[in-house]
């Protein structure tokens, strides 16, 4: 794991504000993060951008470290916005991991333990589709999709054999505290977004009596099977603006690109104003607007705090499920070892074989040459018998070498095994 690296930002140390900075459209992800790719010379690369965190996962190039691809990354991000993206110093916005540092973030952050809702029910699967996506476009390899999936399987673990899974939340599960505090009987509830969040939320509420639903979408065709399942109503998100009439709840989680819940928007919604629940990023909601209409306003940053709150009394939760993850980073960390290893060890194997068949040769020529081959034969697999049992115990030295002091000690114990033989 040498050469992996992990770097980004996260709800938990910043605002949703800086998130916005580093996000792309849905619509223009695959071109943004193969440009990503590009620009900042990764071997390997995963984007990886949910509501809470944007960070980015990669395979370093020998003599670049990591915290020179921070500096490109924040610099490409800079290029994209006329925001104050790129006035702080890298090191200031984005934090960094390398190596077992970043595999060990990489395994929590699919696990859920880095997230403000331990046990998070959703990163697992955004963290597969990052994954997905990275490889269709083709910005990753063999080697991320190894520790991908080590991770994946850690994370798995977590959630069948500790309470974090037994009692998953997401930011779903708190929009659903708040919007059944503030529902009455009957109420409307207007669903803003094609995505997994409005689908889940519109799956729970349609359990409620008295609750009806509005699925609006700007293509409406993307919402019209899951209103009919939910047994709501589908809206052109244009209509809705226009006509919004009475809403007690608007939950809104799109990838526009600016606020559509404005001034002219709230003028013309008719009684109370609403609960509304912003879970997008960036925001689809201009906030002063809202306060100022008298709306109740949640956006990521308030449930974040919610989350935080939440995520103090799990403590015990998350200690049982670190047991877990550090258990399969041990068992990455020898199967990267191994891999590694495996080459270098073959190649001692061979030049070892080498020698004694050099020597056995000499042997041969000078003072068994009256024996016959079957005989020869047999004294050539015996050396190569000897030759294999002499290097058993320097193998094992250098599996445990490389596992506590890294690949690296291994390769300088070669290279100092070459230089020696130049000299003979």
């Amino acid at each position: 794991m040498r050469y992996l690296g992990m770097v980004g930002l996260t709800a938990r140390r910043g605002k949703q504000a800086a998130l916005e900075r580093y996000t792309f459209a849905p619509d223009e992800a695959p071109v943004q993060i193969k440009a990503l790719h590009e620009a900042c010379g990764f071997l390997e690369s995963v984007y990886l951008a949910t509501c809470n965190r944007v960070e980015v996962i990669f395979l370093c190039r020998r003599g670049t470290g990591v915290s020179e691809y921070r500096k490109r990354i924040h610099a490409f991000f800079a290029s994209r916005t006329s925001a104050d993206a790129g006035t702080r110093p890298a090191a200031q916005v984005l934090h960094a991991y390398e190596k077992d540092g970043a595999a060990e973030h990489l395994f929590c952050v699919a696990a859920g333990l880095d997230s403000l809702n331990p046990g998070d029910a959703q990163i697992l699967g955004q963290v597969k589709e990052a994954l997905r996506l990275a490889q269709n476009i083709g910005v990753a390899g063999a080697h991320l999709q190894m520790i991908f999936e080590e991770a994946f399987s850690a994370a798995k673990r977590v959630r069948s054999k500790t309470a974090l899974g037994a009692r998953p939340v997401s930011m779903v599960s708190l929009a659903f505290d708040l919007i059944e505090e503030r529902l009455g009987d009957p109420a409307t509830v207007a669903l803003i977004g094609s995505g997994e969040m409005t689908r889940q939320c519109g799956e729970h509420l349609a359990r409620r009596p008295g609750c009806h639903l509005l699925f609006v979408n700007r293509t409406v065709s993307k919402v019209i099977d899951t209103a009919t399942a939910c047994g709501g109503h589908a809206l052109p998100l244009v209509e809705f603006l226009a006509t919004p009439g009475h809403v007690d709840v608007i939950v809104t989680a799109t990838s526009a690109r600016e606020p559509f819940l404005d001034a002219s928007f709230f003028a013309r919604l008719r009684g109370p104003a609403p609960l509304i629940i912003d879970l997008a990023i960036p925001r689809d909601t201009d906030m002063p607007a809202a306060q100022a209409a008298g709306a109740s306003y949640y956006d990521i940053d308030h449930l974040n705090e919610q989350a935080e709150r939440n995520r103090r009394s799990r403590e015990a939760e998350i200690a049982e499920a670190r047991v877990i993850v550090d258990e399969a980073l041990d068992a990455l960390h020898r199967k990267i070892v191994e891999r590694d290893l495996a080459p270098m060890v073959c190649d001692l194997r061979e030049r070892s074989q080498a020698a004694a068949e050099e020597l056995l040769q000499q042997l041969f020529a000078n003072g068994l040459s009256q024996l016959d081959e079957a005989h020869l034969d047999h004294i050539r697999r015996f050396g190569q018998q000897i030759v294999n049992r002499l290097l058993h115990i320097p193998t094992v030295g250098l599996k445990r070498l490389a596992q506590e002091h890294g690949i690296e000690a291994v390769e300088a114990f070669f290279q100092g095994m070459k230089d020696d033989s130049r000299h003979h």
